[in-house]
């Protein structure tokens, strides 16, 4: 099974990624894709938050173990994480720059059977060469990312 996602970079101007992912991929396999898409070496730590419908970040998803508590990236694939059509995470990548990314499902292709772990079937706009400094302010890309109906490819 494979699953399509937008990812949009948390920026002014319009950066984003289209993607299939195979369901299998773990979300730490997931976020090297991320990170690599979008110009970066994952070399920096990074974070999954789950998310609801108004992109509030919930539940952490961790790199690596601080607590017992801790779920972590490498243990799960993530169709855990994506059931349904409009599931939503936001990533967070380098956390002295805090690159933001609003991670939304938007396609189940229960029969598709690929080699590949993943494809960018489309890519926006180019990563601006330094984060944004008003990282909590800047939602309006996410806002509008429901109302987005150009994920028909």
């Amino acid at each position: 099974m494979r699953l399509k996602f937008r990812i949009i970079l948390n920026v002014k101007d319009d950066v984003l990624r289209d993607i299939i992912v195979d369901s299998s991929t773990s979300l730490l396999e997931f976020s090297k894709i991320i990170s690599d898409q979008f110009g970066f070496d994952s070399t920096e730590i990074s974070t999954f938050h789950i998310s609801n419908k108004s992109w509030e970040q919930l539940e952490e998803i961790k790199i690596f173990k601080i607590d017992d508590n801790d779920e972590i990236m490498d243990k799960a694939p993530i169709s855990n994480y994506f059931v349904l059509n409009g599931d939503k995470m936001i990533f967070v990548y380098d956390f002295l720059n805090y690159w933001t990314f609003f991670v939304e499902l938007y396609e189940i292709d229960e029969l598709s059977n690929s080699d590949s772990k993943f494809e960018c079937i489309n890519s926006v706009g180019d990563v601006p060469k330094e984060a944004p400094s008003d990282i909590y302010n800047n939602t309006e890309k996410a806002d509008n990312f429901d109302q987005d109906e150009s994920l028909d490819l």
